[in-house]
């Protein structure tokens, strides 16, 4: 669904989430303002990643896909905060049967508070059997996740949030012209708890930590015989507090930690550890904001945040400053900063000294929503410094690495949303041009990068049949060719595939007041789309398509609601 926003770019071999010619790294997500260290589950070879995350557990997704508040740091493009609900005054109990596993969960309420778990089990053995793609399965993909959450409202201007989640990813691939079989073992667990109040002075204070925990081991990974783990683990801290200091201004302040450690080692032939690298970072930082209201129509926000990196010992002071001007249902918005992030781990467990990334981005826009239309255009630019260059080492490479990347990322994006022109239809239009450079990580010339794709375009509309409580979607989403090396042509990056197309439909219905049966399906026009060449060779996705039918039971005496067991 995020991938039909403005700004975001389709990347179908993976599923994970780029925005605005960023890639996925730069792109972090945030449970309840507390860092998520790895929001996707592992899968195989050019295989749509899963999220780890049920949506429905969220009262709210803001995708701030530019300029994000100075509050979300170390996101370099951009922030996905998602807020779990604060209260479930009901009990409820679920069941759910599909074609790629099972799972139960449900909700107790009791005074001032509620306990939730929920319980998944997928496995495609099944699903392999009736469609198995491109990829040649020994052990299919297998996820067991478990997940909790406890709210407790001790009073009206208080609330207690404890959220922990574990999974467990397994499975086993032949791969290459010599048929290695390649074998991933996963494991994630994630916790947080965080605690809300406003005081009688009307301070409204959070105080949240989080712990991430994540293993990775992979047998056959590039060669036959060989080995490689890798290991991460996150602690953050975060305190913040606000105030409205009287009706023209009110202001927000925060401090935070981020704590990680990361290792990963290569072996091959069964040797010990050829390559063993590891690094240990503290990230500290301290933000203001200034919400300043000089008249009814203007509403401005000028922040600032200051961040200090053990690892590399290097400062880093943020600005920002946004304008929002109203008039009537429009909005006009002017908005800019300055964002750091560390490189990725793999690069500082091979070179401590790399600097901090940075991207400076600026955003003119307008967006217009009146009763059911919703309209919003804007145009940005962002300017990239001291990205990391070189690849990171393996076991035949041991390449330089340095802080001289740079580039940059330039467009345009493109909204319509309108609930109300035709009865019961409801349809949304995304367009975003991109133009994107970038000297960075294996590109040692300035070049687009083999994700970005200059158009992308959606199409989504939802028809509601109520005497036939039935619900049709139907998702066009288009983007023009990735580029990629072409041998014969002078330069690098210098060619492009063809333009990438898909239609997916989805079906909802509601058979009775406690069971709803859902079904998807993802390229109904089988086209054969493209993500690429390597060595002359085109990269498709594992499947061309993909197929889901799910139903949702409610137990006891209640109707069917959302899927949702929180």
């Amino acid at each position: 669904a995020l991938q039909t926003l403005p700004g975001t770019q389709i990347e179908g071999e993976t599923g994970k989430l780029l925005v605005r010619g960023g890639d996925n790294n730069e792109t972090q997500t945030f449970i309840d303002g507390m860092h998520v260290l790895n929001p996707y589950t592992t899968s195989a070879i050019n295989s749509p990643s899963r999220g780890r995350y049920s949506t429905f557990m969220f009262s709210g997704i803001n995708l701030a896909s530019g300029a994000a508040p100075l509050e979300y740091g170390n996101a370099l493009s951009a922030a996905l905060p998602l807020e779990t609900k604060d209260i479930s005054p009901i009990n409820k109990l679920g069941i759910n049967v599909s074609s790629v596993g099972v799972g139960t969960g449900g909700t107790r309420a009791f005074e001032k508070g509620s306990a939730s778990v929920n319980l998944e089990y997928q496995d495609l053995a099944l699903y392999n059997k009736v469609y198995s793609g491109r990829t040649e399965a020994k052990d299919p993909y297998r996820l067991m996740s478990a997940s909790a959450q406890l709210r407790y409202t001790p009073t009206d201007n208080s609330i207690y949030k404890i959220y922990w989640a574990y999974d467990r990813t397994d499975f086993s691939n032949y791969e290459g012209s010599d048929r290695r079989l390649f074998k991933l073992g996963e494991d994630n667990f994630y916790l947080n708890a965080t605690y809300r109040n406003t005081t009688s002075t009307q301070w409204n204070w959070f105080v949240g930590t989080s712990f991430s925990w994540y293993r990775q081991k992979i047998d056959n990974a590039n060669l036959a015989n060989d080995c490689w783990e890798e290991n991460q683990k996150e602690v953050h801290i975060k305190i913040k507090t606000m105030k409205r200091l009287s009706s023209l201004c009110k202001i927000e302040m925060g401090t935070e930690s981020l704590i990680n450690q990361y290792d990963d080692s290569y072996s091959l032939n069964n040797q010990n550890a050829a390559i063993n690298a590891g690094m240990n970072s503290t990230q500290t930082a301290a933000y203001a904001t200034l919400y300043y209201f000089p008249i009814e129509s203007i509403k401005t926000e000028l922040s600032v945040r200051g961040e200090y990196t053990s690892l590399n010992r290097e400062w880093n002071l943020s600005p920002r400053l946004c304008v929002n001007y109203y008039l009537g249902n429009l909005m006009l918005s002017a908005a800019g900063g300055r964002y750091t992030q560390l490189p990725g781990y793999r690069y500082l467990a091979n070179c401590n000294q790399l600097r901090t990334e940075v991207c400076t981005q600026y955003n003119i826009g307008a967006q217009y929503n009146y009763q059911g239309r919703f309209m919003k255009a804007e145009v940005y630019h962002k300017q990239y410094s001291h990205l990391a260059l070189g690849n990171f080492p393996t076991f035949n490479n041991q390449q330089p690495l340095s802080s001289q990347g740079h580039g940059y990322s330039r467009g345009v994006d493109l909204f319509f949303q309108d609930a109300v022109s035709i009865k019961r239809l409801e349809y949304q239009l995304s367009y975003t041009y991109n133009d994107s450079k970038r000297k960075y990580h294996e590109y040692e010339e300035m070049t687009t990068p083999q994700y970005v794709t200059r158009h992308n375009a959606s199409l989504v509309l939802k028809y509601t049949i109520p005497s036939m409580n039935l619900i049709l979607g139907l998702t066009n989403r288009f983007s023009s060719g990735r580029p990629f090396h072409n041998p014969l042509r002078p330069g690098i990056m210098n060619d492009r595939v063809k333009p990438y197309n898909s239609l997916d439909f989805a079906l909802t219905y509601l058979a009775t007041r406690k069971i709803i049966i859902h079904a998807s399906a993802s390229n109904i026009l089988a086209r054969k789309n493209v993500f690429g060449k390597i060595n002359g060779e085109s990269i498709h996705a594992s499947s061309d398509h993909f197929f889901y039918v799910g139903v949702f039971i409610t137990l006891g005496k209640k109707a069917a609601y959302d899927v949702s067991n929180f």
